[in-house]
């Protein structure tokens, strides 16, 4: 199935394939491509096990299984589902978390190729905070799976606590920004100023922290939109840029301490925290300016060309550019808590 997947234009894979929530039960009647297919990983970070059932696989070649049974703080054996290709309607399945003496909650996800999505939706009956899904890019037209769906069932514990940290200290820390502009010098040829982000918009949609072997461990799904604000020199040219992201998810798994984060509006303090996973989807990224194509071509050559195809860009993010994303990711932290001009 997947060397006919390779026959399928790029662009309109690229425009399809992007992760987004969805209203429950629409139905799209239009012919679309083959076989979109994904890997499943069942997060259970509840003290007690996790039964998740299939509720429902519908226009399915390969629907998830019947019943899954999860180890309490564990992470279940992937198991892969693949959508119908020659079925001209929305693939999709239902999942059903169930913990041990807790209540259930629902997943819903489409599955699909162009003019079909793949996205998903919460049961509208679901316990607060207690389910987090990210549909992560992954090899589109190449062997191999299209996405990731990392699935979360637990406590959700940090969920409200981070989102009044990021509403208390956000506008702290872009007036922060305003009058400090954060300078990264990518190499002797290549410096990036943040000078401002503009209308941003973060929501934390599941956050949960547990213990490891360096010290905490956080797992956070958050969902961003805005615009930021650039200068950037490269070699003897210096041009004001800006980038617009719509619909960013960002999955992180980071180890470290919360109590940096205390303090002053607009400070972080000494952050202690190393990202460890770096997973993202992208509805659309807007560049405007000449210089950023150009540094990314001298960059990343691979990924120049991929600037304006959302979904194949975080493909790449996730995949053969991912640990240097997760080592940029580390930096930027450390720049932000700081202040430091690196």
């Amino acid at each position: 199935m997947q060397s006919l997947i390779r026959l399928l234009p790029l662009v309109a894979a690229a425009n399809a394939l992007v992760p987004a929530p969805r209203p429950i039960d629409v139905e799209q009647f239009q012919a679309r491509g083959l076989g979109t297919s994904a890997d499943v990983y069942i997060y259970n970070e509840w003290n007690s096990g996790l039964t998740v059932s299939a509720a429902e696989n519908t226009f399915m070649s390969t629907g998830a299984p019947g019943s899954v049974s999860v180890a309490s703080n564990s992470v279940s054996d992937k198991f892969s589902v693949e959508a119908n290709g020659w079925i001209p309607l929305q693939s999709k399945f239902k999942l059903i978390l169930s913990p041990d003496g807790g209540d259930a909650s629902t997943v819903n996800i489409d599955i699909g190729m162009s003019p079909f999505k793949t996205r998903y939706s919460l049961g509208a009956e679901n316990p607060v905070n207690q389910a987090g899904v990210m549909l992560a890019p992954a090899k589109i037209l190449e062997k191999g799976r299209d996405f990731d769906f990392h699935i979360f069932s637990g406590p959700g514990s940090l969920t409200p606590f981070i989102q009044s940290l990021v509403d208390q200290k956000l506008p702290g820390i872009l007036e922060g920004i305003k009058q400090k502009p954060v300078d990264f010098a990518i190499n002797k040829d290549i410096s990036v100023t943040i000078r401002d982000i503009v209308n941003p918009v973060v929501k934390a949609n599941y956050v949960s922290l547990g213990s490891g072997k360096n010290g905490m461990v956080i797992n956070g799904i958050v969902t961003i939109d805005g615009e930021i604000k650039l200068t950037v020199a490269f070699k003897n040219l210096k041009q004001d840029a800006s980038i617009k992201l719509t619909g960013l998810s960002v999955l992180l798994t980071a180890e470290g301490s919360l109590a940096a984060l205390g303090g002053k509006a607009g400070q972080l303090g000494q952050l202690s925290i190393n990202v460890t996973r770096f997973q993202t989807s992208l509805n659309d990224i807007d560049i405007n300016g000449d210089i950023l194509a150009d540094i990314a071509g001298a960059l990343y050559p691979v990924v120049a060309p991929l600037l304006k195809l959302p979904y194949k860009l975080a493909s790449i993010l996730n995949t053969s550019e991912n640990a240097k994303i997760v080592a940029m990711v580390n930096l930027a932290i450390k720049a932000f808590a700081g202040g430091v001009k690196l």
